[in-house]
């Protein structure tokens, strides 16, 4: 099939199938990226977790999604898209199984793989099956859609994830997918046989092998590298030698793309500004989504700070997941015959104005202070949600949808990645430095100034309380003070981390969208032989 020739799409109801069946399976990819966070202390107790198996429960996982959710993606466009989303369905079940019925960290880490690979071919068909399956004046609300329900389930994660740890199992989780991707697979089933998704494989392509091998050897290493960063430290050989292999596949990308008639990635794309501008968008709104999340988490089950249980913690968020949910559904409708520019420049506005607000927070803050501050950070997310990824799919031909929906969800996937190390890294270096002006201030001479520094640097929240009990009175409370506030400031140091992604957002935005909003298809013109 040629780029010129016409894709016939199926009418509302066929849209509205397409779009539960994606639904149902982003809801599980999305909840899994966040619900297993919350249960890692059951999983630790349950299979005697090292620290560094520990990680790796939810490392593993982004690790794989991030490096084949390109590769699947392309495979979809050359292959069938409805293929490799059944594929998804499929192996992700397996992992869930695997999971579900594990035994030892072996089995768990296993799943958590074949996780991973489940959900990069979900995460890279399911916006270009939807695309595929929605007719040209629907495509913005509808992707609308999709970017609320992606997340929306993020936000929920931790919710759900509680609710399974503290009243059933956290093995609840994983039945759970296994239900909800039955429910998939029966719709799957009808879409498939009713040919609600069009056919757009191109007769005659073939995959792109090097460039393949190429994407696997930058992704794979710089994703290792960057989630075990934090824990090694930039100067080990464990984050070095992954990141020069990185940069030598990068190259090596680069120049089998610009060799190859029709590359894995289509680097020539990226020369229209608003295709950049999508990808550069979902990366920064990863970036700010997961420094934002995981960190807040952490304060608000802080016993300091407002001392909320998981699922308490979860509902906290739901001021962001709402306004999230309402304004991609509403924005794209109400906005698709006119530019994105402005929108989207208010939506990094937004999220960079929140970030700030929400910088200042500290352990005397009431959940009344900041709740409006999280609606104004759902308010610029959502948009960017459900704006950015039509920004980039509608200047792409139908054929080449899988390859666009690829490359954002791979910008998503190393934003969040990259946040969450980066927001880790200004946490750590806070807390470190008010560490060691704590230690410093120890009553010199007291029998318990070893174990204080010692706990403070190495030991659990409980054992630092304990040794804060026994000091006299005025010391314990005065170091309990300190303590107090330095964690306002590593939490403080996160957020104005998510704050300046956003920013730079916004400055990316007011330079690249410009000028008049380009026609359908618009980046083809970049390919096409002279």
């Amino acid at each position: 099939m040629s780029s010129s020739d016409p894709i016939e799409t199926p009418g509302r109801s066929g849209t509205r199938v397409v779009l539960a069946l994606t639904a149902i399976c982003m809801m599980v990819v999305g909840f899994n990226t966040t619900a297993v966070a919350t249960i890692l202390p059951n999983l630790k107790a349950e299979f005697d977790l090292t620290p560094s198996q520990l990680q790796w429960v939810m490392a593993i996982y982004t690790v794989t999604g991030a490096t084949l959710v390109s590769i699947l993606s392309r495979l979809g466009d050359i292959s069938g898209k409805m293929g490799v989303f059944f594929f998804g369905m499929l192996v992700f079940a397996l992992g869930s199984a695997s999971v579900l019925f594990s035994e030892n960290a072996t089995m768990l880490l296993v799943g958590r793989c074949a996780q991973g690979a489940g959900a990069a071919a979900l995460f890279g068909t399911s916006l270009s099956l939807l695309t595929a399956a929605t007719p040209e004046d629907q495509r913005a609300g509808v992707v609308g859609i999709w970017g609320a329900i992606v997340g929306l389930a993020i936000s929920v994660g931790p919710i759900v994830g509680g609710a399974f740890a503290n009243y059933l199992s956290w093995r609840g989780v994983f039945a759970a997918d296994l239900v909800l991707l039955a429910i998939a697979f029966v719709i799957g089933l009808q879409v498939s046989r009713r040919k609600y998704v069009p056919d757009t494989r191109m007769p005659g392509a073939k995959f792109d092998i090097t460039g393949a091998i190429a994407l696997l050897l930058l992704l794979g290493p710089l994703s290792f590298a960057l989630s075990n960063s934090e824990s090694h430290g930039w100067a080990n050989a464990r984050t070095l030698i992954p990141l020069v292999v990185a940069v030598f596949a990068a190259v090596a990308l680069f120049l089998t793309a610009r060799r190859n008639d029709d590359p894995l990635v289509e680097m020539r794309y990226f020369r229209h500004p608003r295709y950049v501008m999508a990808a550069a968008g979902m990366f920064i709104t990863g970036f700010t989504l997961f420094c934002f999340f995981v960190f807040f988490n952490v304060f608000v089950q802080s016993p300091d700070a407002f001392g909320y249980n998981a699922i308490h913690a979860g509902l906290a968020i739901l001021p962001t997941s709402v306004s999230m949910f309402i304004v991609s559904v509403v924005a794209p409708r109400v906005l698709a015959p006119y530019s994105f520019h402005w929108p989207l420049v208010f939506a990094m506005a937004a999220m960079t104005v929140g970030f700030f607000l929400l910088s200042t927070t500290s352990n005397t803050a009431s959940y009344s202070d900041i709740w409006w501050k999280l609606v104004i950070v759902g308010v610029g997310i959502g948009l960017c949600f459900s704006l950015l990824p039509r920004l980039g799919l509608r200047l792409l031909p139908d054929e080449h949808a899988g390859q666009g929906s690829g490359v954002i969800n791979t910008c998503l996937y190393f934003g969040a990645t990259l946040g969450a190390v980066v927001g880790g890294v200004a946490e750590a270096v806070t807390t470190r430095s008010g560490l060691s002006e704590v230690i410093a201030a120890l009553p010199t001479g007291s029998t318990q100034r070893a174990d204080l520094a010692h706990a403070l640097a190495h030991g659990s929240p409980s054992r630092v309380q304990e040794l804060l009990a026994e000091l006299e009175p005025p010391a314990g409370e005065a170091l309990a003070r300190a303590l107090r506030d330095l964690q306002d400031n590593a939490f403080d140091s996160a957020m104005l981390v998510a704050a300046v992604g956003a920013t730079v957002g916004l400055l990316i935005a007011l330079w690249l969208l410009r000028g008049a909003v380009p026609p359908v298809h618009d980046a083809t013109k970049f390919t096409q032989k002279r």
